[in-house]
């Protein structure tokens, strides 16, 4: 259905941990891409504690596109499933980069990993993509322009507010290359600006909320267990409720590309 790509200014707004939040959150199945160029594999160290089947990742799918793999099946051999609490979907993760500088060797690559994500988003599976900070290495314009939803991660601090304005140039870059919504993830608003104040500033929506709860977030940043209550707590229901947000999101914006295709049909065929 959809490529969710998500990325920050930096200052640790915890970009890494609301991606993984947002994946075992999310309604339909998901695989989660940690496409970071500075890796840190905070996933595999912290949420899976070292406990990860060995796998090539990213640079992986690349070698495999290289050889002429098809991209999807390559894309699943890659695949780490997530321990959830639901059931009914599958959630999924495919590592990041080795080391750094690794992110330079991907070129083309791109192109064909996220014609696969269109593929897995017409057999009903999602990709939501963990894209780092913006900075010199700038994210792949392949997958910038096929995204739906783009969510620029920031805490709600002056400090990380200021980072944010001193990419403005790179934020306008990525609307003008897009045909998705490009939108704020704020996480702890009102310490001290609100939501609505930080989206009037910078011009831009704001596709939903994360509270901040250090204790709680480390059940997902550090693997740290998870009490009986946790998932019924205000961060794991605020995690919850941006999912819903982002997912109402992406529905509505497919009804109405569903329509104005159906509308140019019906045109076509009158003038005919």
């Amino acid at each position: 259905m959809a490529i969710v790509l998500l990325t920050s200014s930096g200052g640790a707004p915890g970009l890494t941990t609301t991606a993984l939040g947002l994946a075992l959150s999310w309604p339909r199945d998901v695989i989660l891409i940690d496409a970071d160029p500075c890796p840190g594999h905070a996933i595999e160290s912290g949420f899976l504690a070292g406990r990860v089947p060995p796998r090539a990742g990213l640079i992986g799918l690349a070698a495999a596109c290289r050889d002429g793999a098809d991209p999807v099946q390559a894309m699943w051999a890659e695949t780490i499933p997530l321990p959830h609490d639901d059931d009914d979907t599958m959630v999924g993760f495919i590592s990041g980069y080795g080391h750094l500088g690794q992110a330079s060797l991907m070129g083309p690559a791109w192109t064909s990993l996220v014609s696969a994500m269109i593929d897995l988003g017409q057999a009903g599976v999602d990709v939501i993509v963990d894209g780092g900070r913006l900075g010199p290495e700038s994210l792949p314009e392949s997958l910038i322009s096929r995204s739906s939803l783009i969510g620029i991660v920031t805490r709600s601090r002056l400090r990380q507010l200021a980072g944010l304005s001193m990419r403005s140039n790179e934020i306008e870059a990525i609307s003008s290359a897009t045909t998705g919504t490009v939108g704020l993830i704020v996480v702890g608003p009102g310490h001290p600006y609100s939501s609505r104040e930080i989206g009037r500033q910078f011009g831009l929506p704001v596709l939903g909320e994360v509270t901040r709860d250090g204790q709680a977030a480390a059940v997902l940043s550090d693997g740290d267990p998870a009490g009986k209550r946790w998932c019924r707590g205000r961060y794991a229901t605020s995690v919850k409720a941006l999912a819903e947000a982002m997912d109402l999101k992406l529905r509505r914006s497919n009804e109405t590309i569903n329509a104005v295709q159906d509308a140019t049909s019906l045109s076509v065929e009158v003038e005919r």
